[in-house]
């Protein structure tokens, strides 16, 4: 179940529609994102494509994915937790209305990560599913754990079982600006939180019997709630991050018993450790060998390569022939204990089946040489984290939380950007840029301007870079803006979709996922796409006319398309005529429906 070298999880196939659905609404959260990693989530919701597809480099197929999910989707994420991105791209943009920053009280944050996806089939038979993870929605290689739940509509589901996860839903709505969530989709987000109330949702597990969900921050839903934190014979915790406190607090929950408990954590942690407050414990950390063992590349550098850790938040405990694991967001810490919004998963069962001796042998493997861990005393020592750093992060939060709007402004075809910052005074190290134009870097001030930007220069997002005595961080804030010009994403299309050729590749995959994939893949190992009229063009007529008898959804989507694109000589001759000849086919269909 947590073998490393086995039972690994494609976060992709954990968000991709199963055969035959289709994805309906999607919430996701997460504490850091990484607005790459969010395409790749819509590849997955969208497209049912893996996330590390070949063809995730081209931009016709990453519109497509954007496109369909861009009214489907909401991220919600820690504010002033937005990776940089190491070359912004136009395609950014489209995520602006996915994405939802949440900036609670100072010295708290929002952290928990899951997703909760409705999925319908032809029929519209609804399929839910929750994945709760330790892991946030970014490219880090770091090892995380995460578990997936999967219910339909049940008329004598048990409420109780899912109101937490519903309570959860509804929470995040009172936690953001009302200007920062669009209208429609806070609709579906609650509809989606009523209807989590008559969902079933099925353990696929013979080692577990029973689920809680545990929403930690949430109103309702605290320390005391979780069950966490009560007396037990054995346990395992697994926590990157470390308070002495509360490693303290399970220490004495311990009892009396002839095994030893085991802490697994990041060497850096232990110096945070009182003797007294492990004496019942057994403390592991990465080997070196294995931390350096594996590159991963943060914020889309290639330059600045990094090394992997444990990320993963894992709690189990015995008493008696019983067993609890609990499985999410939640460091052993006091901000996480006491203060974060957090959501993790308790699974429980019997001892027999769930119990430390088997998830050690999973973790740690047959023998020392395999074991990636290795046993550790307390080293008072060790190199604590850098002040600067945590400092610089501190500035970042704060920036966060200040009141600000943007607005735009346009003379002669050029747009300005007016923003402001109340409260703010004019700083040296804290400059701002648009996210599209990086090189416009500013002092951050209570009020800025930034002059001539092209449309596609135009963006919610901003980066904002603190500069420090021995380093730096970039991160991107979101900042709502009045009179953003709605034809953005229709010069986006437009500069994607350069000529009748790649229409027809577009217009194709719109109506045969797999045909035009096929197509692109050889396209793109031949460097090229040789457009042939003619067969194309016949080969698309066809697709159209089937989609008209079985997927007549598809063809408003092509609608869209079309309003999208304001240059018709990218649109082949007679297409749009045949196109509404296909349409009144379908309405006339529609209409024998409803009298029938």
């Amino acid at each position: 179940m947590f073998k490393p070298t086995s039972d690994r999880l494609d976060y992709s196939l954990l968000l991709a529609p199963p055969t035959g659905y289709e994805t309906v609404f999607a919430v996701g959260t997460t504490y850091s994102l990484d607005l790459d990693a969010l395409m790749g989530a819509c590849i997955a919701l969208g497209l049912s494509e893996c996330t590390d597809s070949e063809l995730k480099t081209n931009k016709l197929y990453l519109f497509e994915a954007l496109r369909k999910t861009s009214d489907k989707l909401i991220i919600f994420c820690e504010a002033g937790q937005i990776k940089a991105p190491g070359k912004s791209n136009k395609l950014h943009l489209l995520l602006e209305k996915m994405v939802v920053e949440i900036a609670i009280r100072k010295t708290k944050s929002f952290h928990p990560k899951i997703w909760v996806v409705k999925y319908e089939n032809v029929m519209k038979e609804a399929l839910y599913r929750c994945v709760v993870l330790s892991r946030n929605l970014t490219f880090d290689r770091s090892w995380d754990v995460s578990v997936c739940l999967e219910g339909k509509p049940f008329s004598e589901a048990n409420s109780d079982k899912t109101k937490p996860l519903s309570d959860f839903l509804f929470a995040l709505v009172k936690l953001v600006n009302r200007y920062d969530l669009d209208r429609t989709k806070k609709k579906s987000l609650l509809r989606l939180g009523t209807e989590l109330l008559n969902v079933d949702f099925r353990l696929e597990s013979k080692v577990f019997t029973d689920f809680r969900f545990c929403p930690l921050g949430t109103p309702g839903y605290g320390k005391a709630q979780s069950g966490l934190f009560k007396s037990y014979h054995e346990m395992l915790i697994i926590s990157p991050f470390l308070s002495n406190s509360i490693v303290s607090e399970f220490n004495k929950l311990a009892l009396t018993s002839p095994h030893h408990n085991t802490l697994i954590t990041r060497i850096t942690e232990l110096t945070k450790l009182k003797p007294e407050s492990v004496s019942k414990f057994n403390l592991f950390v990465m080997k070196d060998i294995v931390i350096d063992g594996e590159e991963k590349i943060s914020e889309g550098d290639n330059d600045n390569k990094k090394s992997q850790d444990i990320h993963a938040k894992l709690y189990l405990k015995t008493k008696y022939s019983d067993s609890e694991l609990f499985i999410g967001s939640l460091n052993a810490t006091q901000s996480a204990v006491n203060g974060n919004i957090e959501f993790m998963l308790k699974l429980t069962g019997k001892k027999r089946n769930l119990n430390v001796e088997a998830l050690k042998q999973d973790i740690f493997g047959s023998n020392d040489r395999n074991n990636p861990f290795e046993q550790v005393e307390l080293k008072p020592d060790a190199e604590l984290p850098s002040p600067d750093t945590e400092n610089l992060e501190e500035i970042i939060k704060k920036t966060c939380r200040l009141k600000s709007g943007a607005k735009v402004l346009e003379a002669g075809g050029q747009y300005s950007v007016e923003l402001f910052f109340t409260g703010y005074h004019k700083s040296d190290n804290v400059l701002i840029s648009p996210l599209r134009k990086p090189s416009m870097e500013k002092n951050l001030a209570a009020a800025i301007r930034f002059d001539n930007l092209d449309l596609l220069q135009l963006s919610e997002f901003y980066i904002i870079q603190v500069i420090g005595t021995i380093t730096s961080i970039k991160r991107v804030i979101k900042i709502n803006t009045e009179n953003m010009p709605d034809n953005r994403e229709s010069m986006i299309a437009n500069s994607i979709i350069k000529n009748q050729s790649e229409f027809i590749q577009y217009i194709t995959f719109i109506l045969d996922d797999n045909y035009l994939i096929s197509m692109l893949e050889n396209a793109n190992h031949a460097g090229s796409f040789q457009y042939d009229y003619q067969a194309p063009v016949t080969a698309l007529y066809e697709k159209m006319l089937k989609a008209t008898a079985h997927s007549p959804g598809k063809l408003i989507e092509i609608k869209q398309v079309l309003e999208l694109i304001t240059d018709d000589s990218k649109i082949p001759d007679g297409f749009r005529e045949i196109y509404d000849q296909f349409m009144r086919v379908v309405k006339k269909n529609a209409g024998k429906t409803k009298v029938n």
